[in-house]
């Protein structure tokens, strides 16, 4: 028996799960396979879809893999946070 090639379903389904736990129930895997549509459906890349889950994990107390489409944007286009000796750092390159 062959295994069937992976699609890129496979990948946002894999890189979510491994970020929210792969899903148990029905309602779960309901909700993933929405999530990953409307990610394909962006266009979104498998590299995408791991910032956009940090950025969802990062920011929120109780996080669902629904705030991945909800903020996929925002997470995508937000700029690196530096640490205070980087902002320091930064600073002085910046003097003239």
């Amino acid at each position: 028996m062959t295994e069937r090639a992976r699609t890129p379903r496979d990948c946002i389904w894999d890189c979510l799960a491994a970020q929210f736990g792969e899903p148990r129930t029905k309602t779960e895997r309901t909700q993933f396979g929405k999530v990953v549509g409307e990610l394909l459906e962006a266009g979104a890349t498998e590299e995408e879809v791991h910032t956009a889950s940090a950025y969802v994990l990062r920011n929120f107390d109780s996080p669902s893999v629904f705030a991945v489409v909800k903020c996929f944007s925002v997470a995508i286009n937000e700029k690196p946070k530096l640490s205070a000796q980087q902002q320091a750092l930064d600073l002085l390159r910046r003097q003239p």
